[in-house]
């Protein structure tokens, strides 16, 4: 896979606004490229500039048109398009300004397994939730933005609370004025 014919791969994609892609898409547009000369490929053009990579598997395109200001806050549908998650937590509680710092990271509930994904745009933290599913979103708003869901202040103290996270930083004063 030439430079050339991947640059047009991205522009490609790229009309179609899609600047974050997976390896998936790859082989689906290089059908004919074995799997181990694909990732040869892509190692070659991340290392050359032409991408980057987000987290094993994932890439960017930093020259895409359609490359969001906010890059990090769309990642979550690529890393986990198969799974439900919200953004709660540290996150959330900050966003509602019931906690004073802001978190290194973005923090999610999720019905897939714990995991952190530390990408060139910031770091994701996805949190097991062991919710049942048909109460998963209840007091939670999505977001258009960025096109999750988040968790409304109390569910997001609520979550804190069930997954042992420090509490020591919540202003619950704050929280029964709002």
């Amino acid at each position: 896979m030439t430079r050339q014919k991947f640059s047009h791969f991205l522009d490609t994609i790229d009309k179609n606004s899609v600047w974050s892609f997976g390896i998936e898409l790859v082989k689906m547009y290089f059908p004919d490229t074995p799997d181990r000369t694909l990732i040869m490929a892509l190692k070659r053009h991340c290392d050359s500039g032409l991408i980057v990579a987000i987290c094993r598997g994932y890439y960017a395109n930093p020259r895409a048109r359609s490359f969001p200001a906010m890059p990090l806050y769309t990642l979550p549908s690529l890393v986990r398009s198969n799974e439900q998650f919200y953004l709660s937590l540290e996150t959330a509680l900050s966003d509602y300004g019931l906690i004073s710092q802001m978190p290194n990271r973005l923090v999610f509930m999720t019905t897939g397994r714990s995991q952190v994904f530390t990408t060139p745009y910031g770091i994701i933290e996805f949190v097991h939730s062991a919710r049942n599913i048909s109460q998963f979103y209840t007091d939670c708003t999505f977001d258009k933005r960025f096109g999750f869901y988040v968790a409304e202040p109390k569910k997001a103290i609520r979550d804190a609370k069930r997954t042992n996270r420090s509490r020591d930083l919540i202003d619950f004063e704050e929280d029964k004025n709002g």
